[in-house]
C-alpha cells in the first residue's frame, strides 16, 4: 500500500513539472515569422540575423525563398521547448503553412539582438 502511494505521489510530482514546462512561452516567434516571411519575399532580414546567419540565408536565398513563397503565409507557429546550449537559449517551434505539412523549426543564439541560428531538421 505504501509503494503504491509513492507511485501515485511521484506521478502527480511528474504531471506539475509537464504542466509547468508546458506553460512556459517562447520569447522568439514574432522574429522567426518575420524571417519566413522576408525570405519568402526574397529578401533576408539583416536587422534579426547575425553575420553568419545572414551569409547562409544569403547563399541559400535562391533556393529557400520559391520553397517558402508555395508553403503559403504561416497558419501557425506552436512553441514547443526550450534549450540551452553553450549558455545560449534556443526555442523549438511547430509551423504550419498553408500548403504543406507542419515541420519542426529551431531558433535561437540571440546577441546583440540578433540571431545566428534558425533551421529545421525536416521533420
Amino acid at each position: 500500500m505504501m509503494r503504491l502511494g509513492l507511485i501515485a505521489i511521484a506521478a502527480l510530482l511528474g504531471a506539475s513539472a509537464a504542466t509547468a514546462q508546458t506553460a512556459e512561452q517562447g520569447q522568439y516567434a514574432d522574429q522567426l515569422r518575420a524571417m519566413f516571411t522576408s525570405v519568402a519575399g526574397g529578401t533576408c532580414p539583416a536587422d534579426l540575423m547575425a553575420d553568419g546567419l545572414l551569409k547562409a540565408c544569403r547563399e541559400q536565398l535562391p533556393q529557400m525563398a520559391p520553397g517558402l513563397k508555395a508553403a503559403g503565409p504561416i497558419k501557425t507557429i506552436t512553441f514547443l521547448k526550450t534549450e540551452q546550449a553553450n549558455g545560449e537559449r534556443f526555442e523549438q517551434y511547430q509551423v504550419a503553412f498553408t500548403n504543406g505539412a507542419p515541420s519542426k523549426w529551431t531558433i535561437g543564439g540571440l546577441q546583440d539582438g540578433k540571431f545566428k541560428s534558425v533551421y529545421s531538421l525536416g521533420d
